[in-house]
Order: C-alpha cells, then structure tokens, then sequence
C-alpha cells in the first residue's frame, strides 16, 4: 500500500485554501483582486518547491535486485487532481471576471430640454 506523506497533505491543504481564497476575492475589485493572483502564485511556488526539494527517488537498487517505488501513482493522481482543480478555478476566475454585469444608464431624450 502506498503511503502518503505529510508533503501530499500540506499540498492538498495550500491548494484547498487557495481555490477557497480566490472564490471569495471573485467579486472584488480594484488592487484586492489582484490578491487572487499573489495566492495562486504562492501555491505554484509552494508545490513546485516541495516537488524539486523532497522528491524521492523512485527506484533502488540493491545487489542487482531493483525494488520499483509504485507510490508515484499516487502522486500522480493527486497532482492530476489538484492540476484540475487549479484550472477549474483559473477557468472560474476568468469567466465571471469577463461575464460582470454591464447595465447602461438611461439616455434622456433629446428634446428634453425643451420641454422645459
């Protein structure tokens, strides 16, 4: 059975904050949206650290006898998952940054001064 250690869960959790962080900034505006960005970046940077950093090796040999790592399965999942999500979000973001309601003001009519 694989087993699934604490950097798995660390990353679940970041990304977990991340997508609920951005979901609630989806409406605000000005220089707090670009929050969104600043925590999604935070996110990548943390994943692809812990990725580089403590990646273990996948194979090791001993006397001629190789024992395979079958956990990166595992972890390939759970990448693809929170890969998904990531774009699901991003995909989100965008959509309801571009779709705002747009509501046109009332044009007076021309002649509305001379009216008057």
């Amino acid at each position: 059975m694989a087993f699934i250690g604490a950097g798995v869960i660390i990353l679940c959790v970041v990304w977990a904050i991340a997508i609920v962080v951005c979901v609630l900034l989806l409406q605000c505006g000005g220089t707090v949206a670009y929050l969104r960005v600043v925590v999604l970046t935070l996110a990548l940077l943390l994943t692809v650290a812990l990725w580089i950093k403590f990646k273990r090796d996948q194979e090791s040999k001993l006397d001629d006898v190789v024992i395979y790592d079958y956990s990166i399965v595992g972890r390939a999942v759970i990448l693809a998952l929170t890969g998904t999500a990531l774009l699901v979000g991003l995909f989100s973001i965008f959509t309801f940054h571009v779709t705002v309601d747009q509501r046109a003001s009332r044009i007076p009519p021309w002649h509305s001064e001379l009216l008057r």
